[in-house]
Parts: structure tokens; C-alpha cells; sequence
């Protein structure tokens, strides 16, 4: 073992899986190891630091010498010819300095470090998983942890990814979304990749929309990861890849149906914001299949047509007897039309993809225009 000093202190190399200095411990000497100052006379002065190949001293034939720990096996060959080869101290550290280089201690290294990790979290690896806040709690204490000491990947992402499959086989179709996102995590933490939690929360969310609330739906459809995933929209994801595979059984939503029956509950509440954020969750940035416009566009027909007829009632400013409006006429036309106004804006978004994100669909489509209604606004703010 090579002994350094500086200035009157001695310390020893501790050396990583591929023979690198990773640091230096200080070195008292209590045992009263017999120390030799025989040194190649190369090395006498030399300078190492944290993170240079560690000089490994050995002894052939009574005589010092030092290779460093970036060496190949073949550098010994060089060194001493055949005897390399037969003589016994030669051999092992051939054997040393070879296995170094194709990693055998550096994978020896790692499976000790999941072990260990294995152990110090052994609610997470070694008992069974419960449904509770608590246990995903655990598993992300567990998977930061792992971070923290090791990168993907690594022998603790198979135990990790063990873990998290057999929870998500027992309890994703009853989870909440924050509980399987927790779970899945990010794909930069080896666990997962981009895509198996592209499939494994299309799988999840497949199954829950059909009974989902429409406070549910906003949820989902604004969070940010989730629409990272689907930019396209789950519908999409769909028709290019077909239902994906997941480590738990889901149901398989029709989401043209979806949409639809979303579309009829929006004309029996006389609103369409449900349909809306859904309409952002399966088609993202594109426009909706030929079906689901069809009955769009039915429901939007008597709306355009009631909005053109207050319009136009409010512009002549009488009724049909050819009596004068009141005030109290014009009041309730301009919540009207402003209603109708925004009933089109909603149904609008639900059909055309490049207008369901911003805050109102495209001017002048549908005939629909911003400036119809900007004196209305203004008549019911004054």
C-alpha cells in the first residue's frame, strides 16, 4: 500500500472500481505497520490527486516497482516478458489490473451498494407494497437516495423498477394521478423511460376517464407532464401505436365515445368546458375526428343561429312588435349574446386543434367575430 506524506502527515489512497485516487484518509499508524521508504526512484517526488491513477507498488524478486492503476494487463508483459505470465504476484495483478478494465469491480461495487440500499429500505424492496401516501413516500426517499449515490444505470433501478411494477399491478386503476406520477417519476431517473411512462400512463388514464368527473378532466388535462406526453393527444398516441402494453390490466376507452357523451352532458348543462379540456387530453394541438365534429357542430348550429338573431335585434333596437328596447331589453339581449358568444368559443376549441389552447378560437370563424360583442361587453362592465 503506498504511503503519501504532506507535510508531516501520512495518508493512503482510497481507490475507486477502476483504480482512480477517489480520496485521501489520513494515516496515524497505530497498528505500527513496518513502513519502507523503497520507491522507484521516479515516484520519490512525484505529485498525485484526487481523481490521477493510483500508483500500485509491488515487489518482484526483492526489487520495488509501481504501475499505475489506468494500466492494461499487457503493460506487465512489457515490463517483465513471459514471467508475467507464471510468476504468481505478476499473474494476480495482471488478473487485477485486467479485470479492472472490463469492469468486474466496478459492477461488484454496485451490486454491494444496491444491496445495501436494498436493506436500508427494505419497506420498499423486501416487503409488499401498500396503497398509502406513505409507501410511494418511501419509494421516493429510496429512489432520490439512489440518485444521489449512483446513476442509471445501475443494479438499484432493476430492484426499483421491481418495486414499482408490483404496486402498479396491485393498486394503479385505484390510485389517484399524483400517486402514479410520484411513481413514475422522470425518465432522467432510470427507472422508467420516456416511453414506458408515455404507455403506462395512457394505460392509466384510458381506464379512469370514463367515470371521471369533470374536475378530474381540468386536472389531468393541465398538468404539464401529461400533456408533454401526448402533445398529439392520447387519441393519437392511439392511432399510431395501438393500446400499449402496462404491468396492470386497464380498460380500453373509446375516445371518439368519450367524446361525444362529453358533448351531450355540455347541451344538457348549457355549457362545454368539460368537453373542452377533455377535447385538450385526447386530440392536443390536432383537430377532432370527422365524427366528433359532426356533433359539435350540431349542438353549435342553434346557438350560431340565436346569436345572429340577438344581433341582429340589438343593431334595429326593436322587438318584433317594431316596439323600442328598453334598457331592460338590452340588458338581458347583451347577456344573451354574450352567452351564445362564449358556447361557440367552447365548441369551436373542441373541434379545431389550433384554437383549443388559446383563450378564444380563431376571429372571424363561424362568422364569429370579437368585435360583435366588444360594445356588449363594454354595456354590461359600464
Amino acid at each position: 500500500m503506498p504511503v503519501f506524506l504532506a507535510g508531516n502527515s501520512m495518508y493512503l489512497p482510497e481507490m475507486d472500481a477502476d483504480f482512480n485516487i477517489s480520496s485521501f484518509l489520513h494515516f496515524e499508524n497505530a497498528e505500527g505497520y513496518d513502513l519502507t521508504g523503497l520507491v522507484p526512484d521516479t515516484y520519490r517526488q512525484r505529485l498525485f490527486r484526487i481523481g490521477d491513477p493510483a500508483p500500485i507498488i509491488f515487489w518482484v524478486d526483492q526489487a520495488p516497482y509501481i504501475v499505475e492503476g489506468d494500466a492494461e494487463k499487457t503493460k506487465l508483459e512489457e515490463m517483465f516478458g513471459v514471467r508475467a505470465r507464471t510468476h504468481p504476484v505478476l499473474k494476480d495483478l495482471g488478473g487485477m489490473l485486467h479485470d479492472a478494465r472490463i469492469g468486474v469491480f466496478k459492477r461488484q461495487q454496485e451490486e454491494w451498494l444496491a444491496r445495501e440500499l436494498e436493506v436500508a429500505y427494505g419497506d420498499v424492496f423486501l416487503e409488499p407494497p401498500s396503497r398509502t401516501k406513505y409507501w410511494i413516500h418511501r419509494y421516493r426517499v429510496a429512489l432520490e437516495n439512489a440518485r444521489k449515490l449512483t446513476q442509471p444505470p445501475h443494479p438499484i433501478d432493476v430492484r426499483l423498477r421491481r418495486a414499482s411494477t408490483e404496486w402498479l399491478e396491485k393498486f394503479a386503476t385505484k390510485a389517484e394521478l399524483t400517486m402514479i406520477s410520484a411513481l413514475l417519476g422522470e425518465a432522467s431517473q432510470g427507472v422508467y423511460s420516456v416511453r414506458q411512462i408515455a404507455e403506462i400512463m395512457f394505460a392509466y388514464l384510458s381506464n379512469k376517464l370514463a367515470a371521471a368527473r369533470p374536475v378530474e378532466i381540468n386536472k389531468i388535462a393541465t398538468d404539464k407532464t401529461i400533456r408533454s406526453l401526448f402533445p398529439h393527444g392520447m387519441y393519437d398516441f392511439y392511432i399510431q401505436n395501438g393500446w400499449p402494453h402496462a404491468p396492470f390490466q386497464y380498460g380500453k376507452a373509446s375516445f371518439v365515445e368519450l367524446m361525444k357523451e362529453r358533448l351531450v352532458q355540455g347541451r344538457e348543462s348549457g355549457a362545454w368546458e368539460s368537453a373542452l379540456q377533455l377535447a385538450k387530453l385526447l386530440f392536443g394541438d390536432k383537430d377532432v375526428p370527422p365524427e366528433v365534429e359532426d356533433v359539435a357542430l350540431m349542438f353549435m348550429r342553434p346557438i350560431l343561429t340565436d346569436y345572429k338573431r340577438l344581433l341582429d335585434e340589438v343593431e334595429h333596437m326593436y322587438t318584433y312588435k317594431g316596439e323600442p328596447i328598453s334598457s331592460e331589453g338590452i340588458l338581458e339581449r347583451s347577456n344573451e349574446i354574450l352567452e351564445c358568444f362564449d358556447r361557440i368559443q367552447e365548441l369551436g376549441r373542441v373541434i379545431v386543434g389550433a384554437d383549443r389552447d388559446k383563450a378564444a378560437m380563431m376571429d372571424g370563424r363561424y362568422q364569429v367575430s370579437e368585435s360583435q360583442i366588444k360594445w356588449h361587453r363594454h354595456y354590461l362592465e359600464s
